[in-house]
C-alpha cells in the first residue's frame, strides 16, 4: 500500500485520508473513477484515462474543478512522492458533502490512491477464463461510475460457477463484463466487440486501433448465436490486457482453448505500452 494518497489536491498521509459521512459518495454511491497503470514509474496511457475522466465527469454532472494538466501534474507529484515504480492508480470523484443528502455540491471531493494490482495469472492466459452470463445493463454504461452493486451481490455465485466475472447480456444482445469490455473473433478472423450498453474502454480502443492493422475489425452487437459461432473470445481491461474466454457458462467457445489471435493482441498491447513508457519515463 502507498504510503500517501491525495485529496482534492493535497498530498497526505494514506492514513490520514478520509471524507466526511455527508459526502455523496457515501451516502448515495454517487460518484466515477478511473484506474490506470504504472510501470517503472509511467502512468500509462494517462492522457486518455484523464480524457475520459473528464467526460464522465461532464456526463454526471460533476464539477471536476481541475483541467486535464492539473490532473496529469497531481498524479505525477504524487507518483515522485510515493516513489513506487508499480502500482494502481486510482482517481475518484464524488458528489462532495450535500447538504440535503441528494443534490452534488460544487466542492466535489477528488481522491488519488496508489496501490498494488494483482494482474490475471499466467495460467488464466494460457487456460482461458470462464465468465458467468447475468442478464443485466449498466444504467448510465458509458460512464465509469463507482456502482458495482450487481456484480458483488452476485460474487459467490459467479465464485461458485468457476468463473472469474459477470458477462452481461440483454435482449439478446451480449455487452461487457463487470470489469471488462467483450471481445469475439469470427471463425473468419474478424474481430468484434459490442456496442450497445458498454463502456468505451481505454484497452478496447488501444486495441481496436491496433487489431485494424492486422485484422478486419467490426463494432456491432454480439447475439449468443455470435458467441456460439466464434472461435475466440476475450475480454480486455488495464489489467488484463487481452484475457482470453474460454467459457461462458456452459459454454465452450471454439475448441475451448485459447486462440492465436488473442494470444497476438496482447503481445500488441504489452509492446505498445513499452514504447509509450520509454518515450515518456
Amino acid at each position: 500500500m502507498a504510503k500517501y494518497y491525495s485529496v482534492n489536491g493535497k498530498i497526505i498521509l494514506a492514513k490520514n485520508a478520509k471524507v466526511q459521512v455527508t459526502d455523496l459518495g457515501l451516502i448515495r454511491g454517487y460518484g466515477i473513477f478511473d484506474f490506470l497503470k504504472i510501470e517503472k514509474g509511467v502512468p500509462l496511457f494517462i492522457e486518455m484515462h484523464l480524457e475520459r475522466f473528464e467526460q464522465s465527469a461532464k456526463e454526471m454532472h460533476l464539477d471536476l474543478n481541475y483541467s486535464i494538466a492539473d490532473l496529469k501534474k497531481l498524479v505525477l507529484k504524487l507518483i515522485a512522492k510515493n516513489d513506487l515504480k508499480r502500482a494502481g492508480l486510482k482517481i475518484i470523484l464524488t458528489g462532495g458533502y450535500s447538504e440535503d443528502g441528494y443534490t452534488p455540491s460544487k466542492n466535489t471531493n477528488l481522491i488519488m490512491s496508489l496501490n498494488p494490482f494483482k494482474a490475471p495469472s499466467k495460467k488464466a492466459y494460457q487456460n482461458g477464463v470462464k465468465l458467468f452470463p447475468h442478464e443485466f445493463f449498466r444504467e448510465m454504461a458509458m460512464v465509469k461510475t463507482t456502482n458495482y452493486l450487481t456484480p458483488i451481490l452476485l460474487l459467490k455465485k459467479t465464485k461458485e460457477a468457476g468463473a472469474v466475472d459477470i458477462l452481461y447480456h440483454w435482449d439478446g444482445k451480449i455487452s461487457e463484463s463487470s470489469r471488462a469490455n467483450f471481445f469475439i473473433i469470427k471463425k473468419d478472423k474478424t474481430i468484434v466487440t459490442s456496442t450497445s450498453n458498454v463502456l468505451k474502454g481505454v484497452t478496447r480502443k488501444r486495441i481496436l486501433e491496433l487489431a485494424k492493422k492486422h485484422y478486419k475489425v467490426l463494432e456491432k452487437d454480439i447475439t449468443f448465436r455470435d458467441l456460439k459461432n466464434a472461435s475466440e473470445a476475450f475480454l480486455s481491461s488495464t489489467t488484463k490486457g487481452a484475457l482470453p474466454v474460454t467459457q461462458v457458462g456452459d459454454l465452450k467457445i471454439g475448441n475451448g482453448k485459447p486462440g492465436k489471435i488473442s494470444t497476438h493482441l496482447n503481445d500488441l498491447l504489452k509492446k505498445e505500452a513499452t514504447t509509450y513508457r520509454k518515450k515518456n519515463k
